[in-house]
Parts: C-alpha cells; sequence; structure tokens
C-alpha cells in the first residue's frame, strides 16, 4: 500500500479543509462574519435616501395650482 501513495496523494487527504458543507459559496466561518450585515447606527439610511428621492421627483412631477390674484 505504501507504494501507491505518491506525491500528489495529499491533496485527497488535505480536500475537506477546502469544501465546505454549509452554505456561503466556499467562505470559511470567519469570511461569512466578516462579510455580514453590519448594524448601521444611523439607521434606515438606504429606505430614508429612497423615500427622499421620491418625495423630490414627486414635487418635480406635480402640477402647480394657480395662482389667484
Amino acid at each position: 500500500m505504501a507504494d501507491e501513495v505518491d506525491e500528489y496523494e495529499h491533496f485527497n487527504y488535505e480536500q475537506d479543509k477546502f469544501v465546505n458543507s454549509g452554505s456561503g459559496k466556499q467562505r470559511s466561518k470567519k469570511e461569512v462574519s466578516e462579510h455580514t450585515n453590519k448594524h448601521d447606527p444611523c439607521g434606515h439610511v438606504r429606505k430614508l435616501v429612497t423615500k427622499m428621492q421620491n418625495t423630490e421627483a414627486n414635487r418635480k412631477e406635480a402640477p402647480k395650482p394657480p395662482k389667484n390674484t
């Protein structure tokens, strides 16, 4: 059996170090924790910015009422 092992056999033994059984596209637990959603102390920034942009667009599109003089 010793003669069946060649110099590349260690790749077969170490394969479990590179293949993860969980989800995450082959990421380690450390990488997953580094790239997760982080709490933003400012609040829901993206939601607020979208709301403000929509408000501006609606103001520009809305017809102006006629002036009564």
